[in-house]
């Protein structure tokens, strides 16, 4: 199987979003799986408590709540790499992950929303990283 490029996008952004993209997904027998890669280069901000979402190359089947690993790297803003899940709610329409949420460094292991990207802000020199990986049924 060949991998397919698609260029996944941050859903839930307030004015402007100030982060770059890049994906690799397969999708076979009714199954996709996928890489996604987000990279703060300027500050970025949800438009809710939810925080980020995220769009998904092909619609996952309906019905039922899918939850995939994440991985967020602060680099220079944070200095420290959090893990979480992303999660596609059911009942959502399936083309995008419903929420993104990583542990938190300072509460133990609460599951916090990830609302904000530092990107060059508040002297951060390295973009922040996000990368999301799973498996899925296809609509």
């Amino acid at each position: 199987m060949t991998a397919t490029s698609w260029a996944p996008k941050l859903t839930n952004v307030a004015g402007v979003d100030g982060t770059t993209s890049t994906g690799r997904y397969v999708n076979a027998n009714g199954v996709c799986t996928f890489t996604a890669q987000i990279n703060a280069k300027k500050e970025t901000v949800s438009a809710s408590s939810a925080g980020f979402g995220l769009t998904l190359p092909v619609p996952a089947a309906a019905g039922v709540r899918y939850t995939f690993q994440l991985s967020l790297d602060g680099r220079d803003a944070d200095n420290g790499v959090w893990t979480g899940e992303a999660v596609i709610y059911a009942g959502s329409d399936g083309t995008k992950i419903d929420r993104m949420r990583v542990t938190s460094n300072t509460n133990g292991a609460a599951v916090l929303n990830t609302e904000h990207l530092y990107g060059d802000a508040e002297g951060a020199t390295n973009a922040e990283i996000i990368t999301v990986t799973g498996s899925y049924p296809t609509a």
